[in-house]
């Protein structure tokens, strides 16, 4: 059935695009192309570069709880990758766009919100995906370029193009909502949204809301109490004063998320396993605690918020600046099945100072007891002075052969990793027309101070539970960057009859300083080691040309230089030599037509992309020299070691992406999108994933992990009167599994089907009921939906069969 299945998604896109082939040359086209149709299908804005828009229709119709990053997965080119029934576990969850990937260490795809820069999505980095950020109800659209990137987008790091969430204003009329969703994993979103309408002498229009989500992860079926707990408030306004408009917004999210585990291919293939965790805490850690799922939780609190003031001068001229400020605060868990501690040349322990000369760290993997009930670590063959003077001796815990006291506990410690950042800055742009022009010209700044550092806090009493002591036994490192970047950027916009001509320039200029505390062998601070790297870019240019054959029918081709900017990620590893660190430049050219008609809109676009200076990690086993093997197992000591290096030329993608929308009849809406991508490595290079295992050969011409070379969407939607229903599926073929692409490593193909149904009960004085069902993996088809990226070798499954339900009142 499965095969005959994703045979039928193929052939059905194929017939579907011959109907709209033969409509299209039997229509006459609407009179005035538009940029968006009134159904939950994609569409098109109409410029010189391949796009697709994402209504708020399109977000309605997937469940409220579900993360906001799948309402793109029908857009062509687009890959998302999860294995958390709603997508919620940003550890897991990925997004590749013709090649270029959005993953747990790695984000090379800009994402904006209101055009304000979103943080790196990268979460090990301390980033946060756009579900941080934005409430459901609160989204008008959603647009992804996926490879031209707009010169006056606000992001270092589009390499592979944007994804820009575009929040809606406020209502004219007072009014409000509020919306239950109840589902499978236990999974509860309480939300609430209040529209004032026209307020303060008719000047101003705002809404607040409020949602509250909790989840268990489907894995062991919520029995081993872990999961996903998430509160959201945000509020936005919208005040006009004669020519001047002032639009303010802010976001505060409070998440912990506790991830699926990955595991190795041979463990998912071998087993039934939903994935590498263990159902309970047990009281014997060694090889269990730490596969806990609630051990591994990331805590996170964003607040992201901008005020925008908008002036027109005159219909040809108006300006715009926009300050905002992002806060974030959180800590990463992790339960290595040990203490490790700290011991000076004297044998005394310190808090610090563990990795100077002279000192050394030792395991801990039993503890004594004393008089007041503190636990003390206890190493074998070590006897030692504890930090307030205490002799510990190994005799304490290990007797004759090494054998355990059975007074002595196990021991087990959580390893904090600890996030936090400021940003501030500022959009700002002028725009101006005259005769035949229009050019656009901006700034954007922006300083970002982020704090990154890892400390180990000891377990209580590992056989009453995860319980720890908030103050620090060990701290690995602690490490401080700033980062001032500036954006420069003009476009030329150039009408003449049916052609637009667009031409445009960007320039980075970003300065980087790092530093990582230092301690000596005693564990006293001395100077810390200081870092500095400058990242500006060359002047980089844009081209376009628009063509507009009829009113329905146009002809785009464009020509972009997108930057990756090297950020201050690199200087963590402090053997990074940032002197020779060049940032990535992406080449990207594509050509295509898109057509918009009273029933049908279509749209092809074919794509080149040349990606250079790529940049990789190196363990520091492989710069020094030294072995460069590994055990395979968790390596809980990664700090700062290691580097990052460029590797030459990086991916070469190409490929042909379609999309069309057809409206069979007043009621049916079918909908079809085709990618046949090829991304390959353009050169070999040894190379690695910081924190994640050795370093692994990878050779020219292999296939890029996480890049589909075939992806085919099919979806039909019923509307009449107040019921409406969806039914869509996504074939996505075999893809690469690793870098060196590992033969038994390669994901292999699935197909995904997902219904929806909905009705609507108008009620009197506006008000009105809606009630949705959502069935996610109808045909519950098994897969492998998470991989971390390109090189630590780990994955997860899919999530089965998930049904939820959503119940709104309208006021």
């Amino acid at each position: 059935m499965k095969i005959q299945f994703r045979t039928l998604l193929s052939c059905g896109a194929a017939a579907i695009a011959l109907t709209a082939g033969q409509a299209w040359a039997a229509e006459e086209p609407a009179a005035d192309a538009v940029d968006t149709v009134d159904t939950v299908v994609v569409t098109a804005a109409p410029v010189a570069r391949g796009n697709a828009i994402v209504t708020a229709d399109a977000i309605a119709a997937q469940p409220a709880a579900m993360n906001i990053i799948n309402a793109i997965q029908d857009v062509p080119g687009v890959a998302i990758r999860g294995s958390d029934a709603f997508n919620a576990d940003p550890w897991t969850y990925g997004v590749n766009i013709r090649g270029f990937d959005v993953n747990l260490r790695s984000s090379k795809i800009g994402q904006t919100i209101d055009d304000m820069p979103a943080y790196n999505a990268s979460y090990y980095l301390g980033g946060a995906p756009a579900q941080k950020y934005l409430m459901s109800e609160n989204v008008a659209r959603i647009q992804i370029d996926q490879g031209t990137t707009s010169v006056g987008s606000a992001s270092a790091s589009a390499l592979g193009g944007t994804i820009a969430y575009v929040t809606r204003d406020p209502k004219e009329e007072a009014g409000g909502l509020i919306s239950v969703t109840l589902g499978d994993n236990e999974a509860r979103r309480y939300a609430g949204v209040y529209d004032t309408g026209r307020v303060l002498g008719d000047t101003t229009r705002a809404y607040v809301g409020l949602a509250r989500f909790t989840a268990c992860r489907w894995v062991y079926g919520c029995s081993d109490g872990s999961g996903f707990d998430e509160w959201h408030a945000e509020a936005k306004s919208v005040t006009e004063l004669g020519k001047l408009t002032i639009t303010a917004r802010a976001s505060y999210d409070d998440a912990v998320d506790d991830p699926l585990i990955e595991a190795s291919r041979s463990f998912l293939d071998g087993t039934t396993a939903g994935d590498a965790s263990v159902p309970n805490w047990t009281s014997t850690p060694a090889g269990v605690n730490e596969n806990w799922a609630h051990a591994w939780s990331a805590h996170r609190k964003n607040t992201l918020a901008y005020v925008k003031f908008d002036y027109a001068f005159s219909d040809a001229i108006q300006f715009e600046v926009a300050p905002y400020y992002h806060h974030q605060k959180g800590q990463g868990d992790w339960a290595p099945p040990y203490q490790q501690i700290a011991i000076d040349p004297n044998g005394v322990r310190t808090i610090a100072g563990g990795t100077a000369p002279g000192s050394s760290r030792k395991r801990a993997y039993y503890g004594w007891t004393d008089a007041s009930g503190g636990q003390r670590a206890v190493v074998q063959g070590v006897d030692y002075t504890d930090v307030d003077g205490t002799r510990i001796s190994s005799s304490l815990c290990y007797g004759a052969g090494g054998a355990v006291s059975a007074s002595c506990t196990p021991l087990q410690t959580y390893r904090t990793s600890l996030y936090g950042h400021d940003r501030y800055g500022f959009t700002s742009k002028g725009k101006f027309a005259f005769g035949q022009h229009k050019i656009e010209a901006g700034v954007w700044y922006e300083k970002l101070d982020r704090d990154f550092g890892r400390a180990w806090r000891q377990i209580v009493d590992v056989r009453k539970g995860p319980d720890y002591y908030k103050a620090p036994q060990l701290i690995d490192f602690m490490q401080h960057f700033t980062t001032d970047q500036w954006k420069l950027y003009a476009e030329d916009t150039w009408t003449l009859g049916d052609l637009t001509l667009t031409g445009g320039i960007q320039k980075y200029l970003i300065d980087i300083e790092g530093q990582t505390e230092g301690w000596d062998a005693y564990g006293k601070s001395t100077a810390p080691l200081k870092t500095a790297l400058n990242a500006d870019s060359d002047v980089l240019f844009s081209l376009g040309a628009l063509y507009r054959v009829n009113p329905g029918l146009e002809a785009f081709a464009g020509f972009s230089q997108n930057y990756g900017a090297v950020g201050d990620w690199a200087l963590e590893k402090t053997q990074t030599d940032t002197s020779k660190l060049k940032s990535s430049v992406a080449d990207d050219f594509e050509a295509g037509l898109r057509f918009h008609g009273p029933r049908f809109s279509a749209q092809v676009t074919a794509y080149y992309i040349d990606y250079k200076n790529a940049i990789t990690f190196y363990s520091a086993d492989f710069i020094t020299g030294g072995p460069t093997g590994s055990n395979g197992g968790i390596n809980y000591t990664a700090g700062t070691s290691g580097a990052y290096a460029n590797t030459g030329k990086g991916i070469e993608s190409k490929g042909v992406e379609a999309s069309l929308v057809y409206e069979l009849s007043d009621a049916f809406t079918a909908s079809a999108a085709l990618t046949l991508n090829d991304s390959v490595y353009q050169e070999g290079f040894t190379g690695g994933t910081a924190n994640a295992g050795a370093v692994k050969p990878v050779a020219k011409g292999n296939d890029v992990p996480g890049a589909p070379s075939t992806l085919v969407s099919l979806g039909l939607d019923y509307s009449r009167d107040n019921f409406r229903a969806g039914l869509r599926g996504k074939y996505t073929g075999k893809t690469a599994g690793d870098a060196p692409n590992t033969p038994s490593l390669y994901l292999p193909a699935y197909t995904i089907v997902d219904l929806s149904a909905g009705y609507r009960l108008p009620l009197e004085n506006g008000r009105a009921v809606d009630l949705q069902l959502n069935v996610t993996n109808l045909l519950g088809e098994k897969y492998i939906g998470g991989m971390l990226d390109e090189f630590t070798q780990r994955y997860t499954r899919g999530a089965p069969r998930t049904v939820s339900v959503g119940l709104n009142f309208s006021f």
